[in-house]
C-alpha cells in the first residue's frame, strides 16, 4: 500500500480545528494548497516539509469581517492623532508633518475623537490654516463620520449643501464636517485626487498590516470613500497582489454598478445612520448630554426597501451599517418585508454593528437567519461597565444593552467579527479576547463561540465557510499561529497578550513573526 506524502505537514503544538465537534488535533497535513489531513500525535504522516510549532498554536486562518481597506491605509499613511487630548496638540502634530512635506502636499491627519479634547470639539479651518502653510489639510474623526478641511483644503472640493457642513458666524463654513452626508461626499472628492498609485499603495499598507496580525481574509468594505471608486477597481484587478484573500462588498446604492464586476454582493457600511461619537447615531431616546439630539435616518424606508428587494430576487447578499436601535428597527422590518414576500433564500443579508438591538431585534435577526456583523473591540475600548465611553455617551441603561453578544447568541443569532478598521485597527485576536475577556463580564462567551466569530462565522458571512474558517479536510490551508492557547489563559492581561507568530494563505507563509 503506497504511503500519501504531503507538501508539507504543520507539527508540534495544539491545532484548535473549529470544527462542529470543538476537535483539538496535534497536526494538520496540506496538499496542493488544501487541508489534506488531521491527526493526533504519533501518527504524522510524511511530507516534504515539516513546519515545527514548537508548542505554538494553530488556529484556521483569522478573518477581519468588516474592514474599510483603503481608509485603514489613509490612516497608517496620516498623523495619528488617537491620543491626543486637545486642540493644541493636534495642531502641533500637524504643524510637524506640513513642514516635512513637499510643497503643495496634501496633510491628513486621523484618529481623532472630540471626546477626547480638553475643548470637546474638533479644530475648525481657520485654526488648522495657522499651522499648514501652503499644504491642504484633512483630518478625519476616529469613527470616519466627520471631520475637518483648511481652507486650501476646501478650495479642491465642491462642498455640499447638506447638514453637518459646520458655519460661523456669518455664515460661512468653518471647515467641520460633522455628517456622514458632509464628510463622505467631502473625503471622497479629496481622495480621487490622489494618483491611483497612491490609492493602491493604502490598499497595500492595509493588507501588509493585516497579515502581520494573523488575518488571512478581509472582508473589504469598498467604495463610497474615493470618487469614481477606484479602490473596487483596484482591488478586483490586482486582488492576486495582495498577501491577504480579499471580498469585496461594493458599497454603492447603484445596483448597476456590482455588474461590472460580476458580484454576488451590494452594500457592506452603506449608512442608515451614523455614529455615537458624532451623536448621530440613531436613537429612539435623546443622547443625555445632548438633549436636542437623538442621531439621523439618513434614508427612508422605501429607499432601503428597494434596494434589498431587487437584490434578494436577484440572489445578491446585501450589508447596511446599523448602530441605534432606530436604525436597526427600520432596517429589520424592511428585511422582514422583503423576506415576507419572496422567502428566505439563504443570503445571508449581513446587518453591520447591531449595537444597540432591542430583544425583538435579536429575535429577528435569528428568525430571519440574518448574520450580525459586529466588532467586539469596541466593548473592549469603550465598554467599561462603569464610566467608560458608552456610559457617557448613552448612560447606564443603554450602554449595557450595547452589543451583547451573549444574549444574540442565546437567542440563536449568527454573529461574525471585524474591527471597523481604521476605527479600530485590524487585530482579530484582539477582539477575540474581547469576547472571552471583556472589561463588562455579561458581555462574555466561550472560547470556542469568540474563535468561530473571527474564523467559521466569518467565512460563514460571506459564503466562505464551505472553503474556509475551520481546520478540516478539504478546505483552503489558510491558518493563523499564535503564541498562547486561548482555552488556558486566565485574566484579561494574558488574553488579551495573545500575539501572531505565522500567517499561512493558501499553503504559504505570509508572515513570520
Amino acid at each position: 500500500m503506497s504511503v500519501a506524502v504531503y507538501d508539507a505537514v504543520y507539527r508540534g503544538g495544539t491545532v484548535i480545528t473549529v470544527n462542529q465537534n470543538e476537535d483539538i488535533a496535534d497536526w494538520v497535513a496540506v496538499k496542493d494548497g488544501k487541508i489534506a489531513a488531521v491527526g493526533a500525535a504519533g501518527d504524522e504522516p510524511k511530507a516534504n516539509e515539516t513546519v515545527e510549532l514548537e508548542g505554538a498554536v494553530l488556529l484556521p486562518g483569522l478573518y477581519d469581517a468588516h474592514c474599510h481597506i483603503m481608509p485603514t491605509g489613509f490612516f497608517l499613511d496620516s498623523v495619528n492623532l488617537l491620543e491626543t487630548k486637545s486642540v493644541g496638540e493636534v495642531l502641533r502634530l500637524l504643524e510637524k508633518r506640513c513642514a516635512q512635506a513637499g510643497k503643495g502636499e496634501w496633510v491628513f491627519g486621523a484618529g481623532f475623537m472630540a471626546q477626547n479634547m480638553q475643548e470637546g470639539r474638533f479644530p475648525n479651518r481657520f485654526e488648522l490654516d495657522s499651522v499648514s502653510g501652503d499644504h491642504p489639510v484633512l483630518l478625519t474623526a476616529q469613527t470616519l463620520h466627520g471631520g475637518t478641511l483648511n481652507t486650501i483644503g476646501l478650495r479642491h472640493i465642491r462642498l455640499p449643501d447638506v447638514a453637518g457642513v459646520g458655519r460661523d458666524a456669518d455664515g460661512s463654513p468653518d471647515g467641520t464636517l460633522l455628517s456622514d452626508d458632509a464628510f463622505f461626499s467631502s473625503m471622497s472628492q479629496v481622495m480621487a485626487l490622489l494618483p491611483k498609485d497612491k490609492l493602491k499603495a493604502f490598499i497595500a499598507n492595509c493588507a501588509d498590516y493585516a497579515r502581520k496580525k494573523g488575518v488571512t481574509s478581509i472582508v473589504g468594505l469598498l467604495g463610497q470613500f474615493v470618487d469614481g471608486d477606484t479602490d473596487v477597481e483596484i482591488v478586483e484587478r490586482d486582488r492576486a497582489e495582495f498577501p491577504v484573500n480579499i471580498v469585496t462588498f461594493y458599497q454603492t446604492w447603484d445596483f448597476e454598478k456590482i455588474k461590472k464586476y460580476n458580484l454576488p454582493r451590494i452594500g457592506g457600511c452603506l449608512t442608515l445612520d451614523g455614529a455615537g461619537f458624532e451623536y448621530t447615531m440613531a436613537l429612539q431616546n435623546v443622547y443625555p448630554d445632548r438633549p436636542e439630539r437623538r442621531g439621523f435616518l439618513i434614508h427612508t424606508d422605501e429607499e432601503i426597501y428597494t434596494l434589498i428587494s431587487r437584490a434578494h430576487r436577484e440572489g445578491i447578499q446585501t450589508a447596511f451599517h446599523a448602530l441605534g436601535d432606530r436604525a436597526i428597527d427600520q432596517l429589520l422590518f424592511v428585511f422582514r418585508q422583503v423576506i415576507g414576500e419572496q422567502g428566505n433564500k439563504d443570503l445571508r443579508h449581513r446587518v453591520e454593528h447591531f449595537s444597540l438591538p432591542w430583544d425583538i431585534h435579536m429575535d429577528m435577526l435569528a428568525e430571519m437567519k440574518l448574520v450580525a456583523s459586529m466588532q467586539p473591540a469596541f466593548t473592549g475600548l469603550w465598554g467599561e461597565p462603569e464610566k467608560g465611553y458608552y456610559d457617557l455617551l448613552l448612560g447606564r441603561e443603554r450602554a449595557s444593552r450595547m452589543e451583547v453578544f451573549p444574549e444574540i447568541l442565546k437567542r440563536g443569532g449568527i454573529v461574525c467579527g471585524g474591527s471597523d478598521s481604521p476605527v479600530t485597527l485590524v487585530d482579530p485576536l484582539y477582539g477575540i479576547a474581547c469576547c472571552i475577556a471583556n472589561p463588562d463580564p455579561r458581555r462574555n462567551i466561550s472560547v470556542h463561540d469568540a474563535l468561530k466569530i473571527f474564523t467559521l462565522n466569518a467565512a460563514y458571512s460571506v459564503h466562505q465557510d464551505g472553503q474556509k474558517g475551520s481546520v478540516e479536510v478539504g478546505k483552503d490551508a489558510d491558518f493563523t499561529v499564535i503564541d498562547r492557547n486561548p482555552y488556558d489563559c486566565a485574566g484579561r492581561e494574558e488574553i488579551c497578550g495573545m500575539r501572531t507568530l505565522m500567517t499561512v494563505k493558501d499553503a504559504k507563509i505570509t508572515f513570520r513573526a
